[in-house]
């Protein structure tokens, strides 16, 4: 996706909002000193909110003050992900990750970001950079991959480089206890680059190592098809798990911390 179509994928988000009023909720009661509020609705202010977004990755790398209810960003940890996919004749596979690390979201760099706001209707777009994403799990793998048929659990690690993907949030206005937040009501990700993905699994044949190493090589000079394959899938999980995070967020947040045009 070209920069210049980043307003038709926001575009696509577009619905009509109005004001939610919810009960009373804990927040965050001073603003952070590393958020400037921005003009939500002013296209010029587009590095602004790059370097809100980008200074909350940084800043609350390890969690938010005083919303327990979201873990620390950098490490990155999900308790457990299952992912099935069957592309015949290369992919039938069902998997289940538990104690999932990942490492290097603080390193986010917002290329840029776009701002869409009509009568009541708020949309956030980012183009994120990632140098590189480290990640840890246990699995547990049944099916098969290419030429393999796989029946095992153990350890899986891959590095991943030059991650970039676009996010688009779509947003209404929130109203507890007399304060303006902004509830996060969808969330879109489009994974736009990526220069190579490395992967090893432990165990894959109860401790054969030869085999073990040439399963991995497979994977690892396939990973561009098997990244294909499991786009899909990849993509809603991430939809989910960044839909989690910023409403929490978003709903801790007064508005008016980062968006000085917000009441």
């Amino acid at each position: 996706m070209q920069p210049h179509l980043i307003v038709v994928f926001y575009l696509a988000l577009a619905a009509p909002l109005c004001f939610v009023v919810v009960q009373a909720q804990k927040f965050l009661p001073e603003p952070p000193t590393f958020i400037k509020p921005c003009a939500l609705k002013d296209s010029q202010s587009n590095d602004c909110l790059a370097r809100n977004i980008e200074n909350i990755f940084q800043h609350w790398r390890n969690g938010v003050p005083g919303l327990s209810d979201v873990g620390s960003l950098d490490p990155f940890r999900v308790s457990r992900l299952r992912i099935a996919q069957r592309v015949p004749p290369n992919v039938d596979v069902r998997v289940e990750l538990r104690n999932m690390t990942t490492v290097g979201l603080s390193q986010a760099k917002i290329l840029n970001s776009t701002t869409l706001y009509n009568t009541g209707h708020y949309n956030l777009g980012f183009h994120v950079h990632l140098t590189q994403i480290d990640l840890t799990s246990k699995y547990k793998l049944k099916g098969h991959i290419l030429l393999l048929n796989l029946n095992s659990t153990g350890v899986l690690t891959s590095k991943l480089d030059n991650l970039e993907f676009y996010v688009a949030l779509r947003m209404r206005p929130l109203q507890a206890e007399g304060i303006t937040f902004m509830n996060v009501t969808a969330i879109k990700t489009d994974i736009a680059r990526i220069d190579n993905i490395r992967i090893n699994l432990t165990n894959l044949f109860n401790g054969n190592k030869e085999l073990e190493r040439s399963a991995n090589e497979i994977f690892n000079e396939n990973w561009r098809v098997l990244f294909e394959i499991l786009r899909p899938v990849l993509t809603q999980t991430f939809d989910s798990v960044l839909e989690d995070r910023f409403t929490k967020v978003f709903r801790y947040l007064p508005a008016k911390y980062l968006f000085k045009d917000v009441e």
